[in-house]
């Protein structure tokens, strides 16, 4: 992903380049031009004046062509000090433009193209973990980063697109493609006062929603009384991390080892993990009880259904539960 990203930052810089080609190529061709005139015995066409001038420029030549008149010799000396400099002028100008490249990208500068991207706000032990798993399940996944405190990427991330600055700025989140995002997860800042890091989270919700109001949007959460402050603000779906944890911690007193069930049930790198589809339309209509004989199969087992905009669950609902239009199968993928 790098190297696409280095290539796209070269090709805006292709007229540059091609400009101090052309006047390479177009030199090398005039003293191929002259030597043939010169040395017609030794170059016998103007192609092998060419070619002995741009192997003479880019590796002082193999020794197949030499000239012997004095004047051939006096040009060749010429093309050696001149076309060599003009050659290392092109070499250099084009690794000073891949390191360029390469600073401003682990610094955050610049800007992202592409889409269908995942978008990750803040610089975290959490979303170094998403970027981490999202990365080993979708190698090739575009994942962008935003944050306004770091101030290098490391070099271990160098396959994520690293943006810095506000996103609660437009010009922060145009930067970083958001209205072509494909989903967007924004992580609560720890660091500082649990309400104005919500407070934060909801800015950068609204933010977003001025721009790409039909963007999916995962906002987290620490304080439960701006939980629906988040939703007003446009999140789909909200983590409210706090109550998530506490959930947690008490049913691990209750049932000793539960909390690595749970663990691995939503680890998507483990062999059995939970997963969400939207119902088949073959099944609209249809009882729960034969849509566990249709679905349930040797790699994946139907558990229960979510229904509606509310995110009601049914698990495992009576056989005489029927499935409607919209409804979400809770699976576990084997």
């Amino acid at each position: 992903m790098i190297r696409v990203a280095l290539f796209s930052e070269l090709y805006a810089k292709r007229f540059v380049l091609l400009k101090i080609l052309t006047g390479l190529f177009l030199f090398a061709v005039l003293v191929g031009m002259v030597m043939h005139r010169i040395e017609p015995d030794v170059f016998a066409t103007i192609f092998d004046g060419v070619w002995w001038a741009i192997v003479t420029i880019s590796t002082v030549g193999y020794g197949d062509y030499v000239p012997v008149s004095l004047t051939g010799r006096l040009l060749g000396i010429l093309l050696i000090l001149t076309g060599i400099g003009i050659f290392s002028y092109f070499i250099t100008n084009l690794a000073a433009s891949t390191m360029m490249i390469k600073e401003k990208r682990e610094k955050g500068d610049g800007e992202f193209k592409n889409h269908g991207h995942l978008l990750i706000v803040g610089w975290n032990e959490r979303s170094r973990r998403l970027i981490r798993e999202t990365h080993q399940l979708y190698p090739f996944k575009d994942i962008v980063m935003v944050d306004e405190t770091l101030q290098k990427l490391p070099s271990e991330y160098h396959y994520i697109r690293f943006i810095k600055g506000s996103p609660r700025e437009d010009e922060t989140l145009q930067r970083a493609n958001l209205q072509l995002a494909e989903t967007v997860v924004i992580t609560a800042n720890l660091h500082i006062e649990e309400r104005l890091a919500d407070a934060n989270t909801i800015l950068t919700l609204i933010a977003m929603r001025g721009l790409a109001p039909d963007l999916y949007t995962i906002a987290e959460i620490i304080t439960h009384d701006q939980v629906k402050n988040a939703k007003r603000a446009g999140a789909d779906e909200v983590i409210e991390a706090s109550h998530h944890v506490s959930m947690l911690l008490m049913n691990s007193t209750l049932y000793h080892g539960l909390t690595d069930v749970v663990t691995k049930m939503l680890d998507h790198n483990h062999r059995d993990h939970l997963c969400l589809h939207r119902l088949p339309e073959a099944l609209i209509g249809k009882s729960f009880a034969e849509a566990v004989r249709q679905e349930t199969s040797h790699d994946q087992f139907l558990l229960g259904v979510r229904r509606d905009k509310e995110a009601t669950l049914h698990p495992h609902p009576a056989d005489k539960f029927f499935l409607q239009k919209g409804d979400e199968l809770i699976y576990v993928k084997r």
